[in-house]
């Protein structure tokens, strides 16, 4: 009897530049990015990557007061 092999429910596969497959786990850097997101109501996020890392993370947060 042949023996199926079985099939990876989520393959993990390279794309063509050899990129992480994107289903892995999050690396402690791109946690960061998520967590900068989740803090900032008005502004901005510069995530500056270098040969595929993230090496800094810039926040730009603005203040907005209603005038009256």
């Amino acid at each position: 009897m042949q023996e199926k092999e079985e099939e990876d429910a989520t393959p993990q596969t390279e794309n063509i530049a050899g990129f992480p497959p994107v289903n892995a786990p999050l690396s402690e850097h791109e946690r960061a990015v998520i967590a900068a997101l989740r803090d900032i109501a008005y502004g901005e996020i510069e995530v500056v990557v270098h040969n595929t890392r993230i090496v800094q993370i810039t926040r730009s947060q603005k203040f907005r007061f209603n005038e009256r």
